[in-house]
């Protein structure tokens, strides 16, 4: 049963021990008490919500005589701006979930984060061991020290519709000349080859990089980006005329920024008036358990001048987890009740719970895959041999070089610019760093 739900999307929820205190109103706390702030956008709406909620419930009961815990949840793009803003202020959360690589620079910069060493040797429960190989490499800045502690893997995979395949007689793509084939059969029966659009670059990003990695040196390029690597390189322009081509042959839905975002490029498969889409398993709360049945996990089809078989990899990478306030951390009076806080987030408790909402663990931990859902199946089934590739996300060195790549890729998907300037857009942000 869901546990009830504070305020709706898009607002901050803070949920406190005895009572609910509006933002900007005066809470009257115990003086015995400590006061610590969990932030999150595992909000009303995320797939997470209802799997942490309970977990978090659970601990804030458990040291209701010591802590006054405030639990503050945000809708993904509020989140980034709500940190944004306290980075620039210099007052984060004392605990918060958030993602590493560029998105993490400036709190790095400014001197905001503790380096998770100091909190795992005070760590009683949780050691840095307890975490599958290069799990941290996503939260490792460019002074060497780790600023995140990661939570959740993922993997990006394309899903086909055996059905419609079957309807009209098809086998699944694995060249771009077959695809391009298939294609033509889907639009003349009205039926969209891929469901993939692009809205805040959403999926396009994720699609450019998985595109990425086909090509010679590919995925070498992408891993250089977080040491100073060029963006605006002959891959990136092959990728991006390939994406304007598969756009001319539509690929994809006619509107694609209406269609992009991960929901709606997704709806559109579930409502199967689409063969294929590209997601992540962060999606696989939204997909009915009849096309679960249906769906079949197939390698992207191998793209033009690439040389690298799609077959043989799968983009896979630390996506999310969470960061410590460096200077609450080193509050005397703060620092005990922080580190418990800490081992909640990263206990296998909370772990194997999030599993069930579709996430791959970073934490060593036993995952019963028959328990999980058949897409989850499917996927690990899927991932397992093959070699994981990263995905630009999570190497660009700065938020700012993220969203310049977001937002010209929404351009480029509405043919508004050509390969060249896309390139050129986010290489101009990378040589201002």
């Amino acid at each position: 049963m869901k546990k009830k739900r504070w305020l709706s999307l898009g607002m901050v929820a803070v949920l406190c021990t005895g009572s609910i205190t509006a933002v900007g109103s005066t809470e009257v706390k115990a003086d015995d008490k400590v006061s610590i702030v969990i932030a999150t956008n595992w909000g009303e709406g995320d797939a997470k919500y209802d799997y942490f909620y309970p977990v978090f419930e659970k601990f804030q009961e458990e040291n209701a005589d010591t802590m006054d815990i405030t639990l503050q949840t945000y809708s993904t793009e509020d989140y980034k701006t709500k940190i944004k803003t306290q980075t620039a202020s210099g007052d984060l959360p004392d605990v918060f979930t958030y993602w590493g690589g560029g998105m993490m620079k400036d709190m790095v910069d400014a001197g905001l984060l503790l380096n998770v060493d100091d909190y795992f040797a005070d760590s009683e429960n949780v050691g840095r061991e307890d975490f599958e190989d290069g799990a941290f490499d996503y939260y490792i800045a460019g002074d060497g020290n780790t600023y995140g502690i990661p939570i959740e893997s993922t993997r990006g995979v394309l899903l086909a519709n055996k059905e419609i395949f079957d309807e009209y007689g098809l086998d699944y793509p694995t060249t771009y000349e077959e695809l391009l084939e298939v294609g033509k059969v889907f639009n003349e029966n009205g039926i969209i080859p891929m469901a993939i659009g692009s809205n805040g670059g959403t999926p396009s990003e994720f699609l450019f990089s998985e595109l990425y990695n086909q090509y010679e040196g590919g995925a070498e390029e992408i891993t250089a980006l977080a040491s100073g690597g060029a963006f605006n390189t002959e891959n990136a322009v092959k990728v991006a005329d390939t994406l304007l081509d598969m756009i001319d042959n539509k690929l994809f839905p006619e509107d694609t920024m209406a269609n992009g975002g991960w929901s709606a490029s997704l709806q559109l498969y579930t409502d199967r008036k689409a063969a294929m889409t590209y997601t992540y398993p962060w999606t696989y709360e939204s997909i009915p358990d009849d096309i679960q049945e249906c769906s079949e996990i197939i390698p992207m089809p191998q793209m033009p001048g690439a040389s690298v078989d799609p077959a043989t990899m799968i983009t896979g990478f630390t996506v999310y987890g969470f960061m410590i306030n460096k200077e609450a951390y080193e509050d005397p009076e703060k620092h005990d009740a922080i580190v418990k806080a800490c081992d909640m987030l990263a206990s296998d408790e909370l772990t194997e719970s999030l599993v069930e909402s579709g996430m791959i663990p970073c934490k060593k931990v036993e995952v019963d895959k028959d328990s999980q859902k058949l897409i989850m199946q499917k996927t690990l089934d899927y991932a397992e041999g093959k070699n994981l590739v990263q995905v630009h996300y999570t190497t660009m060195p700065s938020a700012d070089a993220i969203t310049m790549m977001d937002s010209s890729l929404d351009e480029l998907f509405i043919k508004a610019i050509t390969a060249e300037e896309f390139t050129e857009k986010v290489q101009a942000v990378l040589d201002k760093e």
